[in-house]
């Protein structure tokens, strides 16, 4: 079973014939700087060359991630069947070094896959169904599903969420459970703290995690003894929650690194509910600077954030609505600055990879548009592996899913304390 995305890819080239910057017009072709790189925003990378024969933006729905100069894509494929009244869905991450044909398996629950298997031994004679079907029921009474959500990549490291859904009819009670996870996309191995950070920073960020949980709960707690009916009912939910130290995702605050620890628990009809505590900074290991240079540097005032290469720079700021964002390449000439526009993308955006420091080689280069060309043929046969679309908050929130109703890819609702969702 494969779910077609909702998005198109398109390419585009850009003929710049003047430019506007502090005060001065130029010709393109005499002050465009050299540039090319990876832009990673909405659901899309773009890969933007600029010369002095103009500017190429092509776009595509694709994940990439840079370690030690090799690029892996990162993909998700769904598996899976439908009947008439049970369905089964799983899904599983994938990367491949660009360069190679062979991929590694970075995470796979068999937990749908097996129930699927007991279903079919307990049902012999039922007959699959094309979930493309109109008459598909969409209420079926056995529910088994896994879903999988990319919180964030920090070059060799990738961030993802687990949801697991059972609900079998007559079976066993129902499982609804999340967990938090860092793995290696070049192996699979899923890390620990200790092994990113050293053990010292591993167990003082967790020490100072629990005293946050803790901190957190107490003050629910006493909300609910002072006659707030939402707290109150969190209350409830309180003794669901224990902490993982295993349960967590790297994130990064004003391009420093963090920690984010997701604390599961379970609502009294047996929801899966997770608390996700506000990053906790850790002492930079020595794989950061290479990701640094990926991230974004926000203006004071947020109206404009902007990564900074050596020769140039890229900004982008938000449209009127909000909904896009205006992505520009700066030269810099002496203490002038000129700018270029380079596209319109979809919010948010997350990381720019350099291209030419050093610059691509034949086979490189090859390989990159050997795997656009890929990603953009495929129309639906490989989900897209897009980051979660919601922006990173730093109070504690909860979030709150359940399996009889699904909820959209990366919903996250904000919730102190939580309440049911519509």
């Amino acid at each position: 079973m494969r779910r077609r995305p909702s998005w198109k890819s398109w390419v585009v080239l850009v003929a710049v014939a003047l430019v506007a910057a502090c005060g001065d017009r130029r010709s393109a072709s005499q002050a465009l700087p050299l540039a090319e790189f990876l832009f990673a925003a909405g659901d899309s990378t773009y890969w933007v060359r600029s010369d002095a024969e103009g500017m190429r933006v092509r776009s595509a729905p694709i994940l990439l991630t840079q370690v030690n100069g090799r690029t892996y894509e990162i993909f998700l494929t769904d598996d899976g069947a439908e009947y008439p009244d049970a369905s089964f869905v799983t899904a599983r991450l994938w990367a491949r070094d660009i360069q190679r044909t062979d991929s590694v398996s970075l995470f796979a629950d068999t937990t749908v896959l097996a129930e699927l298997a007991r279903w079919r031994r307990q049902f012999p004679r039922e007959a699959e169904i094309d979930p493309a079907d109109e008459n598909t029921p969409d209420d079926p009474r056995t529910v088994v599903t896994d879903e999988i959500d990319i919180v964030d990549v920090h070059g060799p490291w990738i961030t993802i969420e687990h949801l697991l859904n059972l609900d079998i009819d007559g079976g066993p009670a129902h499982r609804h459970e999340g967990r938090r996870l860092v793995i290696d996309v070049r192996t699979g191995q899923r890390v620990t703290l200790d092994s990113l950070f050293g053990s010292p920073e591993a167990q003082r960020v967790i020490a100072d995690a629990q005293r946050s949980l803790g901190q957190l709960t107490d003050s629910i707690r006493s909300a609910g003894t002072g006659g707030d009916e939402r707290a109150a009912i969190a209350g409830e939910t309180l003794e669901s929650f224990v902490f993982e130290a295993t349960s967590f995702g790297i994130t990064d605050v004003r391009r420093a690194p963090a920690v984010a620890f997701m604390i599961p628990g379970q609502g009294s009809d047996g929801e899966a509910l997770a608390i996700h505590l506000p990053p906790l900074g850790v002492a930079e290991p020595a794989w950061w600077p290479q990701v640094r240079n990926t991230l974004p540097e926000w203006a004071p005032d947020s109206a404009r954030v902007r990564w900074v290469q050596d020769a140039y720079e890229v900004a982008a700021s938000p449209t009127p609505d909000g909904d896009a964002l205006a992505l520009v390449l700066i030269g810099r000439r002496g203490t002038a600055k000129l700018e270029w526009p380079i596209a319109t993308v979809a919010t948010p955006a997350y990381q720019l990879i350099p291209l030419d420091n050093p610059p691509l080689d034949s086979m490189q280069r090859a390989a990159l548009a050997r795997a656009f060309d890929v990603s953009t043929s495929l129309d639906g046969l490989v989900q897209r592996a897009a980051f979660r679309a919601a922006p990173h908050r730093p109070a504690p929130r909860l979030l709150w899913r359940h399996a009889s109703s699904p909820s959209p890819r990366r919903a996250v609702r904000q919730l102190t304390p939580p309440r049911a969702l519509p």
